[in-house]
């Protein structure tokens, strides 16, 4: 599994200090929140077979499996996990007797002697924990501030309580469960599905706990008469402290207050872990924001140079015009630009990123310089004699869009002309997210929702289809109707998502409906491939080097050997009729070989009229020609009566035909084959149809999708975008094609999801790096 960078202590047991007991009353809430949450959890476990069901039918193909594993690991594994959640609750409450403890997330300093290296799925956790327990505390975030207020009154004020210290605050109660989940046998995708149901069925109903738990310190006298929180200062992305604002016209529905405090949260981790990106500067740029009348514990930290911005941009910093963590010297003119001035000039430069010679070379992916465009459009209009402050929020906005198609534009599942249309989406997503902060938060947002489709279609798309490809015509319209006609309504892609996703239907139903043909064809073959296999060897086996009649060698290879084809089509090797006409063909041998034996005799004399009728029976079934079953027929009774009457008949020795062996789809070297057991073969064995993976073969690249796995990856048939068949390959030649890289599978998840979760595990990489 790949690591990286980012550290995290690895003492998070319980704390050396042995635990004195809890007040009384906090007895007696660990008790009923443990029990309701415990209850909640078997709930969440009774149900988890039918919900994890649904979620499996209304899954795409490939993820089916994933929910059925999951299903399966909690059924059995069920009552650790009910008990393992008891005893990490018990804990977390425990661990608040201790004075330097911290719960589940305890506060204890990073010791440099103690840190580890963790996986990426342990990163990807993380971002899950982070945010499902940002949803969960929406709800009740007045309740979980009463509850902590009460819990500082029951310490005396020596602890301060809040989001890693409250045992039911909901990272806490989910990192219990994670606890938990990380001794089941999934994989990450797996065990992000349980930690989904364990949010919708669990963390849900996290307000009814906080609520029991304050009303058990309520009957205990614990500030019964208290009903809403005190007030305490807001702590920005940074720690400073900000005194609340005052409140414009009346509040709005709690939900809506519920979706704005959300959105602000996300967006307020963002920028939190975007301050890694600017590491403490020197002793002189401190100095100067000392001359400068400002504190030079409030400035910024200086960016490295690979991230500096031009000079003649500034960031607001605590209403101090900071350019690259350097204070401007006093006396500089400076010019703010606010949210609404920066669309604007956006506007402009979407404009210039939508003229007809940004067309002739989108097949080029570019990145944009935002600061260093927004820099040169301004000097050109207001030349060089002031320098423009952008808001903090707008700028680190700059800094996310930027890393976010930093990975789109280095993604490997879309080809290099795809990346050049999506590219240019950068600058109106850029807007979006200047104009509205919780499109960092919002899955549902259609922006992000387009962003994602386009991709999923784009992965589909080949050079090899050549840019005239309807597809590809219909991404490039998508692109260009927003470069060309968005300025500020969002509803534009709201619009576009209607209507691409309808064109985008219609081709994978087509797809589909082709598949479906293809596989049934392929399905066919293989299993009259298999019959015919099965048939031969039971032919072969019975007749191999024996003296029979010629005649019922031909009755056997001839026509035997179609009704045995027959009933293995319909019915397969287990089924009764299959066996049925497999003893007939040990009685036809019995039948005509030398018997002197007065028992033999009377058996064969008894078994010949009831053999012919059998055999008279299975060819007519498959429409033998009658004429010549009428003489082999004949042929076969006369053998009967002569061996009856004592004769001996004449005979030929039937030399074996074994069925030919099938040759494998793709020819691959002895040398170059993988153990049978190794993981990407055994993986590809179960490969699900509609995967889509690409192929290069003398430098061109071409896109196919999975339409029939056969006979568990012996065959694997696959098609391209518009229904013709390629190629075929084998578990094991594709998994030798995969280490070779001819081929490779193409991820055609939602981009938009998965570039932001790379970039908040890089800037928790930069976060634990910064912390050694």
């Amino acid at each position: 599994m790949k690591k990286v960078a980012r550290l995290e202590s690895v003492r998070k047991g319980t704390p050396d200090a042995t635990p004195v007991a809890l007040p009384r009353p906090l007895e007696k809430v660990q008790q009923r929140t443990t029990e309701l949450l415990a209850r909640l959890l078997a709930g969440m476990l009774d149900g988890a077979d039918d919900r994890l069901f649904d979620l499996a039918e209304s899954a795409a193909e490939g993820e089916r499996d994933r929910y059925f594993d999951a299903m399966r690991e909690l059924r059995v594994k069920r009552a650790g996990l009910e008990t393992g959640f008891r005893q990490a609750l018990h804990n977390s409450f425990r661990a608040l007797a201790v004075d330097h403890s911290g719960g589940v997330l305890g506060n204890h300093d990073i010791d440099i002697d103690s840190l580890a290296l963790v996986n990426e799925d342990e990163v990807e956790t993380g971002v899950a924990i982070d945010n499902m327990a940002r949803k969960a505390r929406g709800g009740c975030d007045e309740q979980l501030r009463i509850f902590n207020h009460r819990l500082e009154y029951l310490f005396e004020g020596r602890h301060e309580f809040g989001e890693r210290r409250n045992p039911l605050e909901p990272r806490q109660v989910a990192e219990c469960f994670r606890l938990c989940v990380d001794k089941l046998d999934l994989d990450i995708r797996s065990a992000l599905i349980v930690l989904k149901l364990f949010e919708r069925m669990v963390l849900a109903e996290i307000g009814l706990v906080v609520s029991e738990a304050n009303q058990c310190l309520i009957d205990a006298g614990i500030l019964p008469e208290i009903k809403a929180p005190p007030i305490r200062p807001v702590r920005g992305p940074a720690g400073r402290a900000y005194a609340p604002a005052a409140a414009h016209g009346p509040a709005g529905p709690a939900t809506e207050g519920e979706a704005a405090t959300e959105q602000n949260q996300m967006f307020g981790l963002l920028q939190e872990l975007l301050s890694t990106l600017r590491p403490t500067g020197g002793a002189p740029h401190f100095a100067a924001s000392a001359e400068a009348g400002h504190s030079a514990a409030a400035m910024p930290p200086v960016i490295p140079a690979s991230l500096q911005g031009p000079g003649n941009i500034a960031v607001m910093h605590n209403n101090v015009p900071v350019v690259n963590g350097v204070p401007l010297a006093p006396g500089t003119q400076v010019a703010p630009v606010d949210s609404t001035d920066l669309v604007h000039l956006l506007n402009r430069l979407q404009r210039l990123e939508s003229s007809l010679e940004a067309r002739e070379q989108a097949a080029v992916p570019e990145e944009i310089d935002v600061r260093a465009e927004l820099a040169s459009l301004l000097e050109t209009e207001h030349g060089s004699d002031s320098v423009h402050a952008l808001e903090q929020a707008d700028d680190d906005v700059i800094n996310l869009v930027s890393m976010l198609f930093d990975f789109i534009l280095d993604d490997q599942g879309l080809a290099t002309e795809i990346k050049a249309l999506i590219g240019r989406l950068q600058i109106p997503l850029l807007k979006v997210a200047i104009s509205d902060k919780g499109f960092f938060s919002n899955d549902e947002h259609p922006a992000r929702q387009l962003l994602n489709l386009l991709a999923r279609a784009g992965a589909q798309w080949s050079p090899v289809q050549g840019t005239d490809d309807e597809l590809y015509l219909s991404i490039e319209e998508a692109v260009f109707r927003i470069l060309n006609d968005y300025d500020d309504d969002a509803a534009l892609f709201g619009e576009l998502l209607r209507e691409f996703g309808d064109f985008f239907q219609r081709q994978v139903q087509h797809t589909e409906r082709v598949e479906a043909r293809i596989r049934e064809v392929e399905e066919g073959r293989a299993r009259a491939e298999a019959a015919r296999a099965a048939v031969a060897a039971v032919l072969d086996q019975r007749l191999a080097g024996r003296a029979l009649p010629g005649l019922a060698v031909r009755l056997l290879r001839q026509g035997w050997q179609q009704v045995l084809y027959l009933t293995c089509l319909r019915e397969g090797e287990a089924g009764e009729a299959w066996a049925r006409d497999v003893r007939v063909v040990d009685a036809v041998i019995w039948s005509v070989l030398p018997h002197r034996e007065h028992e033999e005799l009377k058996k064969l004399e008894t078994l010949s009229p009831k053999l012919l009728n059998s055999l008279r029976q299975g060819l007519e079934r498959i429409s033998f020609d009658a004429l010549e079953m009428r003489e082999m027929l004949a042929g076969l009774q006369a053998l009967h009566q002569q061996l009856l009457q004592g004769l001996d008949t004449a005979r030929e020795v039937v030399a074996p035909e074994p069925a030919p062996a099938e040759a494998p789809a793709v020819a691959v070297a002895e040398a170059e084959l993988l153990p049978e057991d190794h993981p990407q073969v055994r993986a590809l064995r179960g490969m699900r149809t509609g995967q889509w993976v690409e192929f290069t073969e003398d430098g061109q690249a071409q896109r196919c999708r999975l339409a029939a796995n056969l006979r568990h990856g012996s065959k694997l048939v696959f098609i391209n975008r518009r229904g013709i068949k390629v190629c075929e390959h084998s578990a094991m030649t594709l998994a030798v094609a995969l280490q070779q890289g001819s081929a490779k599978l193409v991820e055609d998840g939602a981009l938009f999801d998965r570039a932001l979760e790379a970039v908040i595990g890089d800037l928790r990489k930069r976060q634990g790096a910064s912390q050694r």
